[in-house]
């Protein structure tokens, strides 16, 4: 075999082309993976939240059935107020705010 530069060439450029070649079809394997796994992440991120939706609700529904249970028991000054005697009332968030807990 003879050794010059047109071989040498013609090596390193048939190298070149086998490697870009080859480094895109495993860009284009890597780049389905990871929509796959990003796909099947946002699947279970979805199952996962319906899943919450669906406790917070449950607890909702228990917490409403329950205080219906509990209200004929209570004293008419431990119900909730109506609407106009809130807004004579602090919220607690204004309560808990550092700008109000403040000293001069």
């Amino acid at each position: 075999m003879i050794i010059d530069a047109k071989t040498v060439v013609i090596t390193f450029s048939i190298i070149g082309v086998a490697m870009y070649l080859g480094l895109g079809a495993i860009r284009s394997f890597a780049l389905s993976i990871a929509q796959e796994n990003h796909d099947a992440n946002l699947a279970i991120d979805q199952s996962e939240e319906a899943r919450r939706v669906k406790r917070e609700r449950d607890a909702d529904n228990a917490a409403s059935i329950a205080f219906a249970k509990v209200e004929p028991l209570l004293p008419a000054s431990a119900l909730p107020q109506s609407a106009h005697s809130s807004s004579n009332s602090i919220s607690a968030t204004d309560e808990e705010t550092p700008a109000n807990n403040a000293t001069i």
